[in-house]
């Protein structure tokens, strides 16, 4: 990631597994005029979460670059596996801040993120060192958000495809296809590794 004078979307998750859905905001935030690239940035496993609720870092990381194989623009780190734990936006962003100074960023949402951001930790550090990339505008309920997030916010269109990770968590363990919800690499990779399957 050494790209100079660059705009970078930083679009983070824990991506279990990578959908149909993250690669069409992804598209949205790439098509928009604000980033010259998307680095997509893989969560370790959430304090909060099970263990066995979760593939492995490796396996996820694994999807993760066989559904974005096929991207432009787009890299995809591990970064935040090597950092200290737990994982926070506010650290990652640090870190590429003073390891990129000749790029700006931007930390891509969907608008649930965005009308719930400011409980992210150290929100306000965020927005001092990057702005957010919003897949649409809010409705008129977030308007009693602090006006600091809106005037750090670009909005864009996206048109959100109904698909989650844990609905297709759920077909895995109920034994129904998910080759609708998944680019096919990923499924192959779901199948040869029995992941999310009773087994």
């Amino acid at each position: 990631m050494n790209s100079s004078n660059k705009a970078i979307g930083v679009f983070g998750g824990t991506f279990d597994p990578v959908h149909n859905g993250h690669l069409s905001i992804a598209e949205s935030f790439l098509r928009s005029d604000f980033i010259d690239e998307l680095w997509v940035f893989l969560s370790p496993t959430p304090p909060h979460k099970e263990q066995d609720s979760i593939a492995g870092y490796t396996q996820r990381l694994k999807m993760l670059q066989a559904a974005f194989k096929p991207f432009n623009r787009v890299v995809i780190s591990d970064l935040e596996s090597r950092l200290p734990k737990p994982s926070y936006t506010v650290q990652t962003l640090s870190y590429l801040v003073d390891t990129n100074p000749e790029n700006s960023f931007y930390i891509c949402v969907g608008e649930d993120s965005f009308n719930t951001f400011t409980s992210w930790y150290h929100w306000e550090e965020i927005l001092d060192h990057a702005r957010l990339l919003v897949a649409n505008r809010p409705s008129a309920q977030s308007n009693k958000l602090p006006e600091k997030l809106y005037k750090r916010a670009h909005f864009i269109d996206h048109k959100a495809i109904a698909i989650s990770s844990t609905q297709i968590r759920k077909r895995m363990l109920e034994g129904l296809p998910i080759d609708e919800l998944v680019p096919q690499p990923v499924a192959d990779i779901i199948v040869k590794e029995n992941l999310y399957q009773n087994t």
